[in-house]
Formats: C-alpha cells, structure tokens, sequence
C-alpha cells in the first residue's frame, strides 16, 4: 500500500519550487514547514520508502522527503479548493474516513511503523487521501484542474536540499546525495545521482 503513496491521483497538478531559509523545508502559502516538523513524525528506524512513478517505475525516497510531500500536499488541497469557491467541508471529509482508510486501520498503522515513521503520520496520510479525494469530486474536468492550479500559482517554495517540486506529479524530484542535510545518511541511488547514457 505504501509503495504507491507517492504517485498524486490528479493528473497536471502543479506547483513551483525556489529556495527557502535555513531551518525551513517549505513555505505554503507563508506558512512554514520546518525541518523539526519534520522530525516529530520519523521513528530512529525511518527507512527509505519506494515510492511510485507515473510510469509504473519506482524509486526509493528517504523517509523525511516522504512526509515533506504530504505535509506540503494537506496545506495546499484546501487552498486549492478554497480558491475554486468550494471551500473543505469537514463533514465531507468524515464521511470519507473509512474509504481512506482503505480497510483495516490496524494493518494501516503496523505499515506505517514498519517503514520507520510515527503512529502520528497515519492522521497526515489519511487527511491525503481525504483531500485527493474531495478534489477529484469538485474539479471533475481537466480544465477545472488546470484553472484552479493557476490560482495557486508560486504558493509553495522549498528548501532546495529536498529536492524540487514536479510540476505534473507534485512530488519532491532532482534530490541527490550531496543535497541531503548532514544528518541524513542514504545508501541508495536517489533520482538527482541518475546519470543520463552519453548522447543524451
């Protein structure tokens, strides 16, 4: 179920990425995502987490980057939607919990731990799903997508050290090894170490 967390279910959702302060992993709309933040929800077992392409190919994400995306992505769905005259409903947003969910909350959570982050992500992961889902119900046409992302246009900046942002897919791209902050340690090959085959 986690493996393909990352791919977003709305198709040309985007956004621009630029440089943020130190101490700050991303600024939506002025409101500041710390690098602390960050932290609260990774156990001392966070492991890096296999994420999905559009494409069907998958990549490994340190678990920090992981939770950067949803953190980003719960803050900029209501600004969207608020945007676009249809303001969160949280009564919506109860009446889709068990979809969510996606059956059994327990299973949810023993994933969540296992891939090394706190029982208190499960909150950030379900608002995710929450949300995604709302918005597919109120922007149901691609020009309804396309007129309410130019409505949101430069709401969010980010720390260069994660990466950068997707315009289409709304993930976290280009981040390499020599961009992960010092404390972090990776073994694997990140999207930024991809050499391109000479003539390319």
């Amino acid at each position: 179920m986690l493996a393909a967390l990352a791919a977003l279910a709305i198709a040309g959702l985007g956004l621009t990425g630029c440089d943020s302060k130190a101490g700050t992993a991303a600024v939506v709309n002025g409101t500041r995502i710390s690098e602390t933040q960050l932290s609260d929800y990774l156990a001392p077992n966070a492991q890096p987490i296999t994420a999905t392409n559009g494409d069907g190919s998958s990549f490994s994400v340190p678990a920090r980057v992981f939770v950067l995306q949803y953190l980003i992505r719960n803050q900029v769905f209501p600004l969207l939607l608020a945007r676009t005259g249809s303001p969160v409903n949280e009564d919506e947003l109860r009446a889709d919990r068990a979809a969510a969910i996606g059956g059994d909350e327990a299973t949810l959570q023993k994933q969540i731990a296992a891939v090394g982050l706190r029982p208190r992500f499960e909150e950030v992961l379900l608002r995710d799903r929450e949300l995604t889902d709302l918005v597919g119900k109120k922007l149901t046409t691609q020009q309804q997508i396309t007129d309410a992302v130019a409505k949101i246009k430069d709401v969010v900046t980010i720390n260069p050290r994660f990466g950068s942002w997707d315009n289409a897919s709304l993930t976290i791209v280009d981040l390499s090894k020599k961009q992960l902050p010092s404390m972090l340690s990776f073994d694997g090959t990140l999207p930024g170490d991809v050499k391109a085959p000479a003539g390319q």
